[in-house]
């Protein structure tokens, strides 16, 4: 691409998936100045919370290993001024990376992201380049043109064939069982709306709102605020299950 001005790629480790709670434990950056040479710096940050483990299992960073370092407050001057007037890029960064640094600079009592930089998402770009509409895959995969799109048994019969194509490239999975449990990964499903999961632990979690990640034990308020609303029954029963037990 033809710069105009530096471009920062950048990612972040953090303490959770809120960028309003959670608080960054790792930052990488490339800069790229417009004449071709470039900048990088890697550090990590003392969040002053603890990192929850499930996070530390995702990025391998635990509470030892950043005890000693600066927090973000310490680092946040130079590191504005660094970021300061440059356009930014990252891996789903419009979504998350940017608003959390921004937030975590408004923190520590600094001007967040206000200099209106141009955002260069990798990811959403690769979204526009290969759109993950049933006709664009099912074009990827099997080089045909799906008929009748939209039509309800066209539309599944090309799930049906896009689901066997991809099943050859993962032999090791032979059943519906083991497939369900290869997509769900360490998050055991635990109700049909997947508000709820088990960890490895066999600890009940949430897995929306603010308490995601969170024991369902830990927020009998929240608890009761769940069952008055309008969920699915399946969900309510499996918490009034937790709850009694």
């Amino acid at each position: 691409m033809k710069l105009e001005r530096p471009i920062i790629y950048f990612d972040v480790e953090t303490t959770g998936l809120d960028t309003e709670t959670s608080r960054i434990v790792e930052i990488a950056c490339i800069k790229i100045n417009p004449d071709g040479t470039q900048e990088t710096k890697e550090t990590l940050i003392n969040p002053e919370i603890s990192i929850p483990i499930e996070c530390t299992e995702v990025h391998g960073i635990t509470d030892e290993m950043v005890k000693d370092k600066p927090t973000f407050k310490q680092v946040s001057v130079s590191m504005r001024e660094w970021f300061k007037d440059c356009d930014l890029a990252g891996y789903n960064s419009d979504s998350y990376d940017v608003n959390l640094l921004s937030a975590e600079f408004e923190r520590a009592g600094l001007e967040g992201i206000n200099w209106n930089p141009n955002l260069f998402d990798v990811l959403k770009l690769y979204r526009q380049l290969y759109p993950n509409t049933l006709e664009a895959v099912y074009e990827r995969l099997t080089n045909k043109t799906l008929e009748n799109a939209h039509s309800a048994i066209a539309d599944i019969e090309a799930t049906k064939e896009i689901g066997a194509i991809l099943m050859k490239q993962l032999p090791e999975l032979q059943t519906v069982k083991e497939v369900d449990e290869f997509l769900q990964g360490d998050k055991k499903r635990v109700d049909i709306a997947g508000k709820l999961y088990k960890d490895e632990e066999g600890v009940v979690r949430w897995n929306f709102s603010k308490n995601k990640d969170q024991d369902v034990r830990l927020d009998n308020g929240f608890c009761q605020w769940f069952l008055k609303q309008s969920f699915s029954r399946d969900t309510k029963d499996k918490i009034k299950e937790i709850l009694n037990s």
